[in-house]
């Protein structure tokens, strides 16, 4: 009975135990590796090290929310249109991200010291974009000879200027994991994350298939316009990391419960 009141004292004094906060820093480490446009990819060297650190503020036993900054290499060696083809570019990601644990997950606990996880929100990252019409010709309808003598000179030579843009994408991150404890105030995750990307530039083939085409307007005059065949929502590029992390928690709120553990 004394137990009894203990409890109902903590709940009524502190809201829902269960929703004691907490926050967590963590670093991350493994590999990350790509697909899109490109086929026939060697897996070899589609695999590069990445590396990232994240903060995670626990809302309660079942519900974080995480911000996490990853970066490392992204490249891949294959064909495109059966011709060679390759790209390698160093990629920073900083994302928001919210945690569901499918389990009663707490750090220190020994009654609830594991879940399973599921994670997305939304990203952004930060690489350079490679044009090299050189390069391209091989591959790209829209850099032929015979594409090219179609179209008008003015748009023919910005074709045929290599440039480097710096690119500030979209993303969104989708994830699962398993997380445990190894102590009071750490614990060790395994996680997988895919990033699908609202542009088309990470394997430096931006609508390949892509024509330049005249079309008459109403008063008999010609335009010269893109015909592409992605857009924002509907392109190729994904990147997907697997990897392990550390985690320390650094805060837990002052309102918590001599027998929070016991009541979740």
């Amino acid at each position: 009975m004394k137990r009894f009141f203990v409890i109902i004292f903590c709940i009524l004094a502190f809201g829902s135990v269960s929703a004691q906060k907490t926050a967590d820093i963590g670093i991350w480490g493994g590999i990350g590796s790509y697909f899109g446009d490109m086929t026939y990819v060697d897996k070899a060297s589609s695999l590069n090290p990445n590396a990232g650190l994240f903060v995670r503020y626990n809302f309660n036993s079942r519900v974080s929310l995480r911000t996490s900054a990853m970066l490392g290499p992204i490249g891949a060696e294959g064909e495109f249109e059966s011709a060679p083809w390759d790209f390698s570019k160093f990629v920073t990601d900083l994302s928001v991200m919210g945690e569901f644990n499918f389990f009663r997950y707490i750090m220190g606990s020994k009654r609830h010291s594991w879940t399973t996880y599921l994670m997305g929100g939304l990203g952004t990252s930060l690489y350079t974009y490679n044009y090299d019409p050189v390069k391209m010709k091989q591959v790209v309808y829209y850099l032929s000879d015979e594409h090219l003598a179609t179209i008008p000179s003015g748009v023919r030579d910005e074709l045929m200027r290599e440039s480097e843009k710096a690119v500030i994408g979209l993303n969104i991150p989708l994830g699962f994991g398993f997380k445990f404890n190894i102590g009071e105030r750490v614990g060790v995750g395994i996680e997988a994350i895919m990033r699908k990307y609202f542009n088309d530039k990470m394997d430096d083939l931006d609508d390949p298939r892509k024509f330049f085409t005249t079309a008459t307007n109403p008063d008999g005059t010609a335009t010269g316009v893109w015909q592409g065949y992605n857009d924002f929502l509907h392109n190729n590029d994904f990147t997907i990391h697997f990897g392990v992390h550390l985690t320390y928690r650094f805060f837990r709120s002052d309102r918590e419960c001599p027998v929070y553990e016991n009541v979740n």
